[in-house]
C-alpha cells in the first residue's frame, strides 16, 4: 500500500482502499462459503464484507495481507480511522481513563498480580492497574501511542510479545481482536503465556442486531466483526470457556481455561444478517439519517473534551 496514495484516496468517498489482498476462509472455522452483508464502510468507500456461512464471523474480502495491514496502522490508522495525529485528544484521553477504571475494578486482582494488556494503547489501563499494585505489561505496535504511554505514564511497553513472556494471572485485550488478520493464532498464542489459574479478558465491538446503518459500523481497521456466539466460538477454539466469576455482557467476557464443546452454528450467520440493518448509504444520506447521529457524536466529544 503506497502511503501518500492512500492519504489522497482515503479522504474520497466512494472509492476502493488502495490495497489488494487475497480471498480466504474464516480465520474462526475454515470455512469458505460466505454471505454478502456489505459494499461500502462509514467513510462511503468501497469495502466487501461477508459473513461466513459457517459459523457468523463478519470478515472484510478480499483480506489484507499482514504486509498491508502493518503498513495502515504504521501510518494511516489513527488519522484514518479516529481522525486524530499521533497525541491521543482529550477526548480519548477521558474515555480511556474511564475504561481503564471499569477493568480494574472487574479484574480485582490481587496485589503483585502479573497482568499483560495485549493492545495497550495509550497506556491509560496500565496506569490504573500499576496504582492497584500489579506488575503490568503492555504490547502496542502503534509506534506514537506506545512512545506517549511511556512518557507519560512511565510504564512498560513493548511493540511485541516476547518468546518468553509469562506466566501472566490475568491478561486484558480491548477492542483489539477486530483488528486482527488471524485472530485464533493470536488467542492461542496468549493463552500459551496465561498462569493456569488464570484469566483472559476479551471485549471486541458487537455487530449484533443493531437499527444503525450497517455501513456505519464498518471500516477498513476491523477486518473482523464479532457477536456473543463467534467470541465465545474463538475463546473455545483457543482453549477457554467462560469463567462464572465475572458477567458476560455481550462481547466483553471473561475466560478462564477449559475444554468447550462449542460448535460452529450455522445459524449464526443468519441471525447476523437478520440483525444488519443494510440500508443504502445513498437511502441514508438523502434521508438526512445521518445528521441526528452526527450531533449526538459532537455533543460527546465536547463533553470529553472540555468537561470536568
Amino acid at each position: 500500500m503506497n502511503t501518500g496514495l492512500a492519504l489522497v484516496q482515503g479522504l474520497l468517498p466512494l472509492l476502493p482502499y488502495p490495497y489488494t489482498g487475497s480471498h480466504t476462509a474464516c480465520a474462526l472455522c475454515g470455512g469458505t462459503a460466505a454471505l454478502p452483508l456489505a459494499s461500502y464502510d462509514r467513510r462511503l468507500k468501497r469495502m466487501t464484507s461477508v459473513v461466513c456461512e459457517d459459523c457468523g464471523l463478519i470478515r472484510t474480502d478480499p483480506m489484507p495481507s499482514e504486509e498491508e495491514l502493518g503498513v495502515y496502522y504504521r501510518s494511516l490508522y489513527r488519522l484514518d480511522y479516529q481522525l486524530v495525529g499521533d497525541k491521543p485528544p482529550r477526548r480519548h484521553i477521558t474515555r480511556t481513563t474511564a475504561e481503564a477504571a471499569r477493568r480494574v475494578a472487574l479484574l480485582a486482582l490481587p496485589e503483585g498480580s502479573r497482568v499483560l494488556d495485549y493492545g495497550s494503547g495509550s497506556g491509560e489501563f496500565l496506569a490504573a492497574g500499576r496504582a492497584a499494585g500489579w506488575e503490568m505489561l503492555g504490547i502496542e505496535p502503534g509506534q506514537a501511542y506506545a512512545s506517549y504511554a511511556r512518557a507519560t505514564h512511565g510504564v512498560n511497553v513493548l511493540d511485541a510479545l516476547p518468546d518468553n513472556a509469562g506466566p501472566f494471572d490475568a491478561i486484558t485485550s480491548h477492542h483489539v481482536f477486530e483488528h486482527l488478520r488471524d485472530p485464533l493464532a493470536v488467542l492461542r498464542r496468549l493463552v500459551g503465556t496465561l498462569a493456569p489459574e488464570g484469566v483472559i479478558y476479551l471485549s471486541v465491538p458487537d455487530m449484533g442486531p443493531s437499527q444503525k446503518p450497517g455501513f456505519e459500523r464498518l471500516h477498513f481497521a476491523h477486518v473482523h466483526g464479532f457477536v456473543p456466539a463467534t467470541l465465545d466460538l474463538l475463546a473455545a477454539r483457543a482453549g477457554l470457556v467462560p469463567d462464572e466469576r465475572y458477567p458476560h455482557a455481550g462481547t466483553t467476557a471473561m475466560y478462564r481455561r477449559g475444554e468447550s464443546a462449542l460448535r460452529p452454528d450455522r445459524a449464526t450467520a443468519a441471525a447476523v444478517l437478520s440483525g444488519f440493518n443494510r440500508v443504502s448509504p445513498a437511502a441514508h444520506v438523502l434521508s438526512l439519517g445521518f445528521v441526528a447521529p452526527a450531533l449526538k457524536r459532537w455533543r460527546r466529544d465536547i463533553r470529553d473534551t472540555f468537561g470536568k
